[in-house]
C-alpha cells in the first residue's frame, strides 16, 4: 500500500507541472495511473495483463491528446509518426498556456506517462521485488516531473519538490512502518520546502493566478508559435528599454522549419551563414524591466552579447543568458542589421544560391522527401514526389494553398514583387482580419487561417506570408521577437503588447530583409524598418489612407452642392431634376413621360437608399398630410450611402454639369424650364 500511496502522490506532482503546459486533457493519464495503483496495492502485476494495458493505451492517449481517430490506421502513421515527433522536438519549449492546442506534444505525452506508471507498477508490484527493480521504478515515476521542472524553471517547484521527497520515503519505505514513514516525510518535506523557499525565490512562491483560475501577467515571451488563444494579460507594461542608434524589430529566436502544424525552429545551433553585403553594424544597450526571460533580444545575427554570467548559443541563431536577468539588469548587444532600401531590394536580382534551398522548402519528410518552391523560378510548379502527393489527397488544403501562391506570385518580374504582392494579400482588401480572439487550434492551423477562418494575430500572418513565400521560390523564415515599441530620444520602451513576430526575406546582394506583414495592431512597428509598411486601420492612432480621400470627396461634394444651389431656381423641381439626371447616368432611357415608379426602379441600380426617395415621393403625391422632407442633401447622403464617395463625386459631377446637346442652366432639353419633374 506504501508504494501505491507513492505511486499517488507522483502522479499528482506530475499533474500539477504538466497541467499549466499542456492543458487539462492531461487527466487523461488517470486510467493509466489507476491500473498501476490497483496493481501496487494487489501486490501482483501478471505479464499478460501488463501487455494488454500496454498494447491497449496507445489507442486510449492518442484520441485523448486529440489526434484525429483516422491517425490510428496503418494508412496515416506516417502523418502520426511525424505529428508525434514535431511534438517530441517542441516539447523544450513549452511555456504555460502557450500550447495548451498542440496535439503532437499532449498525444505524447499522454504515452509516455501512461507507459511509465504501468512500467513503474509491473517492476515495483511483486512482493518479492529487489531494491533494483523499486529504484527504477521510482526513476520513471520521477521522469515526467523532472522533465517538467527542467522545461519550466520556476519557484513553485520547491512545493512539488518536497511532495515528491515524501512520495519516495513512502515507495520505499518497509510495509510495516507506513505511519512512522508517513509521519517523518512530511516532516522532511516541510523542511525541504522551507529551505528551498530559504534559498530565495525571485518572484511570488505560490502562483495565485492559478489559484484564482485568473489569467497570468506576461512576463516571458514563448518564441514557439501555438496559432492558438493568448492565455496571458497585457496591460501595456514596459518589458524592455532599449538603447539603439536606429529603430528595428527585436529579434529572439528564427524559425526555420515548416512542421506539420506550423512553424518552429530549425535542427542545429548554428547554421552556415550567408553573406549580407547591406548590413551595418550596430550596437544596443538592454535594459531589463518587466520581462522575464533568459533569451537576448537583437536588431540582427548577433556578433557578441555582454553581460554578467554565461551567454549559451541556442538553435535559431539566438543566445541565452545564464543567469536570467533580473530587473533592472543591462546588457549589451553587438549585431548585424540589414538597413531597408526599397530601391536596392527592386533591383535585387533573383536569389540562386544553393544555400538558400532549405529556405523555400516545406515538409521535410522520412526519406528525405520535401515540398520545395523553386529559387527565382516564381510561381512554378514546385516538384511533388509520390509520398507528397498522397499527403496532399488526404489534406486538401495544402494543395489549395499551393494554387494560391502560384496565383499570387504568376507573372512576377522580381522577388520584391513577389513579397509586395503576398503582403497586400494579406493587409488589403478585406480578406483577412486582425483579432486574438481565436479558438484552439489543432490540424492544420495556418492552412486554416489561409482558406477559412481568415482571421488571427501576428503568428497567424507571418506564418502565412512565409507559407505562401516559399511555395513560390522565396527564402523566406519566421522571426519571434518584439516590435520596436515607443521610441523617446532614441530610447525605445518596448511593452508586453509589442510581442510580435514577423518574417524576413533573404535578397541577393543585401541580406535578410525584415517584413512585417500584420495589419497595424496594439504592436508599435515603425515604418522604417518595413519597405512595405501596410495601412494603419482607423483607430490606431495613424492617419488613415482614407483621409485624403475623404477630404478630396468632401471637397468636390461641396462643390457639386454649389452647382446644384446655383441651378436649382427657386423651386423643388430641381430635385426630381437630379433623380432623372442620375438616374440616366445608369444607361436607363428617361423622358418626360417617365412616371415615379419607373424612375425608382431605374434608380434601385445606383442603390437602394436613392430608390427610396423616388418612392417618398411616389407616396407624398397621392398621401394625405405633409409631405416627407425632401432635399438635395438627402440624395447627395443616400448616394454616398449606396455607391461611396468617389463613386458618389462621380456621379454627381456628371450629373450637374451639362452634356453636349443639353440646353443651358435655364432650360432642359424635352421638358420647358416651369414644367415639374417627377419628384417636383
Amino acid at each position: 500500500m506504501t508504494r501505491a500511496a507513492g505511486l499517488v502522490l507522483a502522479a499528482v506532482v506530475t499533474l500539477t507541472a504538466w497541467v499549466p503546459l499542456l492543458g487539462w486533457r492531461v487527466l487523461w493519464v488517470l486510467p493509466a495511473a489507476t491500473v498501476a495503483v490497483a496493481a501496487l496495492a494487489a501486490g501482483r502485476f501478471p505479464g499478460r495483463p501488463l501487455a494488454v494495458a500496454l498494447a491497449a493505451w496507445p489507442f486510449a492517449a492518442l484520441p485523448a491528446g486529440g489526434a484525429p481517430k483516422g491517425w490510428l490506421w496503418p494508412t496515416s502513421w506516417d502523418t502520426l509518426v511525424l505529428a508525434l515527433s514535431d511534438g517530441a522536438r517542441e516539447m523544450a519549449l513549452l511555456v504555460p498556456g502557450e500550447r495548451a492546442g498542440d496535439i503532437g506534444t499532449r498525444s505524447l505525452w499522454l504515452l509516455g506517462a501512461g507507459a511509465v506508471y504501468l512500467a513503474a507498477a509491473a517492476l515495483a508490484a511483486p512482493r518479492e521485488a529487489g531494491a533494483l527493480r523499486a529504484v527504477t521504478g521510482f526513476t520513471l515515476l520521477a521522469t515526467p516531473w523532472l522533465v517538467a521542472t527542467a522545461i519550466r524553471q520556476t519557484d513553485e517547484s520547491a512545493w512539488p519538490g518536497a511532495v515528491l521527497l515524501l512520495a519516495g520515503l513512502l515507495w520505499f519505505a518497509p510495509r510495516r512502518a507506513a505511519v512512522p514513514v508517513l509521519a517523518l516525510g512530511t516532516a522532511a518535506a516541510l523542511v525541504a520546502a522551507s529551505a528551498a523557499h530559504a534559498v530565495g525565490p525571485r518572484s511570488q512562491w505560490i502562483d495565485f493566478d492559478d489559484m484564482v483560475g485568473r489569467e497570468p501577467q506576461f512576463q516571458t515571451l514563448n518564441t514557439t508559435q501555438s496559432y492558438g488563444p493568448i492565455n496571458d494579460r497585457r496591460s501595456g507594461a514596459t518589458m524592455l528599454e532599449i538603447t539603439s542608434p536606429r529603430p528595428a524589430l527585436w529579434r529572439m529566436q528564427v524559425l526555420e522549419r515548416y512542421g506539420w502544424r506550423g512553424w518552429e525552429v530549425g535542427g542545429g545551433v548554428e547554421r552556415e551563414e550567408l553573406p549580407a553585403p547591406a548590413a551595418e553594424r550596430v550596437d544596443i544597450q538592454v535594459t531589463v524591466r518587466g520581462l522575464r526571460d533568459s533569451q537576448v533580444v537583437s536588431p540582427g545575427r548577433i556578433r557578441s552579447v555582454e553581460a554578467a554570467g554565461k551567454v549559451d548559443t541556442m538553435p535559431g541563431d539566438a543566445r541565452r543568458l545564464i543567469p536570467q536577468p533580473r530587473q533592472d539588469d543591462t546588457y549589451a548587444v553587438q549585431a548585424d542589421m540589414v538597413r531597408v532600401d526599397p530601391a536596392a531590394l527592386r533591383a535585387a536580382p533573383p536569389a540562386t544560391d544553393p544555400r538558400l534551398a532549405p529556405y523555400t522548402s516545406l515538409w521535410f519528410r522520412w526519406g528525405g522527401e520535401r515540398l520545395a518552391g523553386r529559387l527565382g523560378e516564381y510561381g512554378s510548379y514546385p516538384h511533388v514526389s509520390p509520398g507528397l502527393e498522397r499527403f496532399m489527397r488526404r489534406v486538401p488544403a495544402m494543395r489549395d494553398v499551393l494554387n494560391l501562391s502560384q496565383q499570387i506570385a504568376a507573372g512576377a518580374r522580381t522577388q520584391y514583387e513577389v513579397v509586395e504582392r503576398v503582403e497586400r494579400y494579406l493587409t488589403e482588401g478585406g480578406r483577412f482580419r486582425y483579432t486574438t480572439d481565436v479558438p484552439e487550434m489543432v490540424g492544420f492551423p495556418i492552412l486554416d487561417f489561409l482558406l477559412y477562418d481568415r482571421a488571427g494575430y501576428c503568428q497567424h500572418f507571418a506564418g502565412a506570408a512565409a507559407l505562401l513565400l516559399r511555395l513560390a521560390g522565396v527564402p523566406t523564415r519566421v522571426v519571434a521577437g518584439f516590435a520596436t515599441g515607443r521610441s523617446e530620444d532614441g530610447l525605445y520602451k518596448v511593452r508586453d503588447t509589442d510581442a510580435h513576430a514577423w518574417i524576413e526575406v533573404y535578397f541577393e546582394g543585401q541580406g535578410w530583409v525584415p517584413f512585417d506583414p500584420t495589419p497595424a495592431a496594439d504592436a508599435e512597428v515603425a515604418a522604417e524598418v518595413d519597405p512595405l509598411t501596410p495601412p494603419a486601420p482607423a483607430g490606431s492612432g495613424g492617419v488613415p489612407r482614407a483621409v485624403p480621400v475623404a477630404g478630396i470627396g468632401l471637397v468636390l461634394l461641396l462643390g457639386a452642392a454649389v452647382a446644384l444651389r446655383r441651378r436649382r431656381g427657386h423651386h423643388e423641381r430641381r430635385h426630381g431634376e437630379l433623380l432623372e439626371r442620375l438616374a440616366a447616368r445608369t444607361g436607363a432611357s428617361v423622358t418626360p413621360g417617365t412616371t415615379l415608379t419607373e424612375l425608382r426602379g431605374r434608380l434601385e441600380r445606383i442603390g437602394p437608399r436613392v430608390a427610396e426617395i423616388a418612392a417618398e415621393a411616389e407616396r407624398a403625391r397621392f398621401a394625405p398630410g405633409p409631405a416627407p422632407p425632401s432635399s438635395r442633401t438627402r440624395i447627395v447622403r443616400a448616394l454616398v450611402a449606396d455607391v461611396g464617395t468617389p463613386r458618389a463625386v462621380l456621379l454627381l459631377a456628371s450629373a450637374t454639369l451639362p452634356r453636349f446637346g443639353e440646353a443651358g442652366a435655364g432650360t432642359r432639353q424635352g421638358r420647358p424650364e416651369g414644367e415639374p419633374g417627377p419628384a417636383g
